[in-house]
């Protein structure tokens, strides 16, 4: 595409031949044209910001804004992130102006916790049962959001009045559904519905499965679920990333990082492993002689299965995690505390590991060289699914250079990459290509069965 030039927040910018441009603070952030009319006109892309910006300075809250220009929470969280990104909003003037009830839910979220025994022990529950904490506090969070908009207590939100009638569901529906009217983000309102359905659950209430579930009390993931399932970069595409991170002559974002960088792009792709996982990583857990290495799926801790060993067969890999090894180096990547606090690192519960901002930064930058040599790689590697999220983007990578290695034996690669189920790992990262499905069909149709066993 044509190169964009435009004045930003009293910034001169010129994107890049893909649409892209750098903000202050390093973020990369995609041009683009708004399709809507904006408050009854048309705007361009600086225009759409600043009136974003304005709501935001004014005290308006994302849903507010959401609703009066009639888009989606996660679309204005989006903008947000790029004004932001750009020093062009005043926290402190937002503060002032935006009102506290409304704005500070975390606080409300305790004072409910005080108030009502019953939530205090559902929420106990929860922590009890093995959810951790960080879900936990989404979770009451998620009650209370609920109750605030409809203005009821938790205790009435059950509709007990209603109690053992069909009633009682259709009135907590409609409840609900004037929930969703306010929260128009898909993903923010599944949290909201799995939270209200936990303390639904808590107060004996029977929520049926399939068509005769309401539709606003439904458990079924949001449709955004899986849309990537489809996006691939093939074996050739790997090894071109793997190529270009392993030249130092490569132009990346940050140079400093490079090795960092291949490991952390490398252990991906062979282990599945999640970013909290790599970066948490100790040297003493490789095994040289076994090609093995330790780590904590922290993810997993609730069900026990978060204690995980990964094969290493990749030969620069290896050379590399022996040259750490030698080193005296203590961490996969970076050196102590870079990444992560030291002290932390053996932690095997999430809510455990805290990061500072300086090692936020440092796994930004990470994430921004890979965002780069996924660009330079082009092709499937360039969809915008693999360069918004880098990190996330090498698990699916990884799931799908397993699928491709195994011949899509979805039962070794979810064992290898700790997925619960094959549908999971089937529906989200790897449905199996046209092409594969009609080779496999062909082979199968000309045999006699003989060698199936």
């Amino acid at each position: 595409m044509a190169t964009q030039k435009f004045d930003l927040f009293g910034q001169s910018i010129e994107t890049d031949e893909h649409g892209f441009f750098s903000a202050p603070n390093g973020d990369r952030v995609k041009w683009f044209k708004p399709r809507n009319l904006v408050n009854g006109r048309r705007v361009d892309f600086v225009k759409l910001l600043e009136i974003v910006r304005d709501y935001f300075q004014a005290g308006l809250t994302g849903s507010q804004i959401s609703e009066n220009l009639s888009k989606d929470t996660d679309t204005i969280g989006r903008y947000k992130k790029i004004i932001v990104a750009f020093n062009a909003l005043d926290e402190n003037a937002i503060n002032k102006n935006r009102d506290v009830n409304a704005e500070f839910r975390n606080e409300d979220t305790a004072k409910m916790l005080q108030r009502f025994d019953t939530v205090k022990a559902w929420h106990d529950a929860l922590i009890e049962g093995g959810k951790s904490r960080r879900g936990v506090r989404i979770f009451a969070s998620s009650l209370n959001r609920a109750c605030q908009i409809l203005k009821i207590s938790p205790e009435s939100l059950c509709q007990k009045g209603y109690e053992k009638t069909g009633k009682q569901l259709a009135a907590i529906n409609k409840l609900m559904f004037q929930v969703s009217e306010i929260v128009k983000s898909e993903s923010s309102f599944y949290q909201i519905r799995m939270a209200v359905r936990s303390w639904l659950a808590w107060n004996e209430i029977s929520i049926p499965r399939g068509n005769l579930c309401p539709k606003n009390l439904s458990g079924m993931i949001v449709s955004t679920h899986g849309q990537a399932n489809h996006v691939r970069a093939s074996m050739a595409e790997i090894a071109q990333a793997n190529e270009l991170l392993e030249n130092s002559d490569t132009k990346i974002p940050y140079p400093k990082r490079r090795q960092d960088t291949e490991i952390y792009f490398k252990f991906g792709i062979e282990t599945a492993s999640r970013a909290t996982a790599i970066i948490t990583g100790e040297m003493y857990k490789w095994n040289n002689a076994a090609r093995t290495f330790k780590t904590f799926e922290r993810k997993l801790q609730h069900v026990g299965k978060h204690r995980m060993t990964k094969r290493i067969f990749c030969p620069e890999l290896i050379r590399l995690l022996n040259e750490r090894q030698q080193a005296g180096e203590k961490c996969l990547i970076g050196k102590q505390n870079e990444y992560v606090n030291f002290s932390q690192i053996g932690n095997e519960s999430r809510d455990d590991i805290k990061f500072s901002g300086a090692q936020t930064k440092a796994l930004k930058e990470i994430n921004e060289n890979l965002r780069a040599i996924y660009e330079q790689v082009g092709g499937n590697m360039a969809d915008p699914y693999f360069t918004k999220k880098p990190s996330h983007s090498l698990r699916h990578i990884s799931a799908q250079y397993w699928l491709l290695k195994s011949g899509f034996d979805y039962g070794f690669v979810a064992k290898l990459g700790g997925w619960f189920t094959i549908d999971e790992l089937r529906a989200s990262y790897g449905e199996m290509p046209p092409e594969v499905f009609d080779a496999k069909y062909g082979k199968y149709i000309n045999s006699d069965g003989s060698d199936m066993g």
